[in-house]
């Protein structure tokens, strides 16, 4: 009889695992997820092959994404002035689209927002490019009773080469912030090498509204 009992106490226990493994018992909520930071680094040079694309591409971990269009943007303390404004001159251009829409603020743990910063690096002087920026999107996945979507981005730039810094720049770190890849095409903001571009393209229009579409 002791054998039968450990029997059936082993029984029970197993029965009970496989009650909690398919839903039988309550269990705890899945965690926020991270899914991932995607940050670019950016160039300075002069030429590249083009190619016509309808629309600027899509960073991988945003697409199929329910981002909402709107975004709070903030700087971090050491951003200087002249920075700072490259950046707000970046958030007018996008907002003039219509698709997203930015404002000033700290945002929250469940609103998209942008944090624009500054970093320094030093490229080896044998390289005729050189890293002007990086940004780029942070999807955040929080589950419960219904499952939110985020975007926690950073635009940041370089501030070795300051002299180099510019709009052009500032929007294309802004643009990878929002979801843009890079595009092969020169016209485009999302260029990787910069080429003083500082009006959307069409190509990046389109881009934003696969992103962002009409509610």
């Amino acid at each position: 009889m002791r054998w039968l009992s450990r029997f059936f106490g082993l029984g029970f226990i197993v029965m009970g695992l496989f009650a909690w493994r398919y839903a039988l018992l309550p269990q705890l909520p899945a965690p926020t997820t991270p899914i991932s930071n995607n940050t670019r680094s950016e160039t300075s040079a002069t030429s590249a092959t083009s190619r016509t694309n309808n629309a600027t591409p899509t960073e991988s971990i945003v697409k199929g994404m329910p981002l909402s269009a709107t975004y709070a943007y903030h700087f971090a303390k050491k951003v200087p002035a002249r920075e700072q404004t490259l950046f707000k001159e970046a958030v007018a251009a996008y907002n003039q689209t219509g698709i997203v829409k930015l404002t000033a603020g700290a945002g929250g743990a469940t609103q998209n927002m942008v944090t624009f910063d500054v970093y320094h690096k030093q490229m080896a002087t044998a390289n005729n490019t050189f890293e002007l920026g990086r940004g780029g999107p942070q999807i955040i996945r929080r589950y419960g009773l219904t499952t939110t979507t985020v975007n926690h981005a950073n635009a940041n730039l370089n501030l070795t080469y300051t002299e180099q810094l510019s709009l052009s720049v500032a929007m294309h770190e802004l643009g990878h912030a929002l979801g843009l890849d890079h595009s092969d095409e020169p016209t485009s903001v999302m260029y990787p090498v910069d080429q003083g571009v500082t009006t959307l393209s069409s190509a990046d229009i389109a881009g934003l509204r696969a992103i962002y579409p009409p509610n």
